[in-house]
């Protein structure tokens, strides 16, 4: 384990991807580990996208805010990038979205704008999204919107169940 990540979790998601077409939201310290593995090891096209928070939690010491969330796309050569002018930014600026975290009881909520744009990028109507950390369920309900399958994983319980209920609401009729 390097910063906080397991290089096994990523050889199982290439395992089970057709092509390697993945997005992982990290920290400045695993970006170098995700470029070798990805980029070195596995010789993947790479971009790195901000989403930049105008409300960042002000707990800064002897360091600077934690205001930019990095997200890590790889992908083998030859996937396409879909989307549009519009869903195709590197760079989102918007705030924590603190009304969901508190709805949801869920530390990390991501924004709905960049799941959905990063959805329809990267996936066609009818494919399957992964989420392996599912946490809320927020990438969940994009995808659905989106009108992708979805699977998701979660090992804390009570994430589990918060994303069930979400995902029903927005149509999902069976989550196991």
């Amino acid at each position: 384990m390097s910063n906080g990540f397991d290089e096994s979790v990523l050889d199982e998601l290439i395992r089970v991807m057709k092509k390697i077409n993945i997005y992982v939201f990290c920290s400045q310290k695993q970006i170098p580990l995700l470029i070798n593995y990805f980029n070195v090891k596995h010789k993947c096209n790479w971009n790195l996208l901000t989403w930049h928070k105008t409300n960042p939690v002000p707990a800064c010491k002897n360091k600077y805010l934690s205001d930019t969330e990095y997200i890590f796309f790889a992908r083998e050569k030859g996937v396409p990038i879909y989307g549009e002018y519009k869903t195709k930014r590197t760079y989102y600026v918007t705030p924590l979205n603190t009304k969901e975290k508190k709805l949801y009881n869920h530390p990390t909520v991501k924004p709905q704008e960049i799941l959905m744009n990063l959805i329809v990028n990267s996936s066609n109507k009818s494919d399957i999204v992964l989420d392996p950390f599912m946490g809320s369920g927020s990438t969940g309900v994009a995808a659905i919107k989106n009108d992708r399958r979805f699977i998701g994983f979660e090992i804390n319980g009570e994430y589990f169940n918060t994303a069930q209920n979400r995902l029903q609401n927005v149509g999902l009729q069976e989550v196991a």
